[in-house]
């Protein structure tokens, strides 16, 4: 009967449409009220404000890179060691970028000559996972080897102001001429055989070469120190020499290549510690 009288009033005064809407929806909202009201089991979930947002936020602080993570050493079947004598220098932060953008690491063994003025780059060296390592203080071949007490106060001094610096005392060596040098003959013969039997005894490790760079030898292009070094590494260790000085900058230019060519060609890179087998020349005096 509300219907049919709804109807007739709509016909009748032509009621806008969205009055019309309008009334159907107010008559929705009532008879859903009524129902609820007539069904009193029903209910409304209860939702606790304390428990829906209690749930906290964690935020993760990213880990502190290690340092075994930075240059990695990857020892392998074809592993080269990168060497670099007599720094640091004006060349050592350039050298220290191009390993960095590889992400390998190297051994730099050092001389006391200007490790002051370039302590910084000695701490990164530390801090980026390279070794850090002894070349005796001066390098003065008369003075190291005219005796036994000179070479060792030497290589303490350098080693004393390396751990000033990084906090590390290196016991990982290499002997200004190598090993093998005969310049010290002629100041106190037997000398290199009597250093190289005390640093063993005293838990020293030194290291010799066995792929030259001959960047030592005058000044060499990029090109021959580059052919010079890929043309002699081989499956093994490859204990590569190469010099961070001044007059060095063809070696330094060199490097790139030397490592692409060794990456496309399966060598990994590692640095040296007292695990590294020990390559050592034969002893001339």
């Amino acid at each position: 009967m509300l219907h049919k009288n709804i109807k007739q009033t709509i016909l009748k005064n032509k009621v806008p449409i969205i009055i019309i809407i309008c009334i159907l929806f107010n008559i929705l909202i009532i008879l859903n009220y009524i129902t609820k009201i007539n069904n009193p089991k029903q209910t409304f979930k209860q939702i606790n404000p304390k428990v829906a947002f209690s749930q906290k936020i964690n935020y993760y602080k990213p880990n502190k890179i290690k340092a075994k993570d930075i240059n990695p050493s990857v020892v392998s079947a074809k592993t080269i060691y990168l060497t670099f004598d007599d720094g640091p220098s004006a060349l050592t932060e350039s050298i220290l970028n191009i390993l960095k953008e590889e992400n390998i690491p190297a051994t730099f063994f050092l001389t006391s000559r200007q490790i002051d003025k370039y302590s910084r780059l000695v701490k990164r060296m530390q801090e980026e996972n390279h070794t850090v390592a002894l070349h005796t203080s001066t390098h003065n071949y008369s003075y190291i080897y005219s005796q036994d007490e000179n070479y060792f106060n030497d290589l303490n001094q350098i080693r004393n102001q390396i751990y000033n610096i990084t906090g590390h005392k290196s016991r990982i060596v290499r002997l200004p001429g190598g090993s093998s040098n005969t310049i010290s003959r002629k100041y106190n013969l037997g000398i290199v055989t009597r250093i190289t039997n005390k640093l063993t005894e005293n838990d020293y490790y030194y290291f010799d070469w066995n792929v030259d760079s001959n960047d030592a030898s005058g000044q060499q292009t990029k090109e021959s120190i580059y052919n010079n070094v890929v043309h002699k590494i081989h499956n093994g260790t490859n204990i590569v020499l190469m010099h961070d000085l001044i007059d060095k900058r063809t070696t330094v230019e060199a490097l790139p290549a030397i490592i692409k060519f060794a990456k496309e060609n399966g060598y990994t890179f590692a640095k040296i510690t007292k695990n590294t087998p020990q390559i050592h020349h034969h002893i001339n005096n």
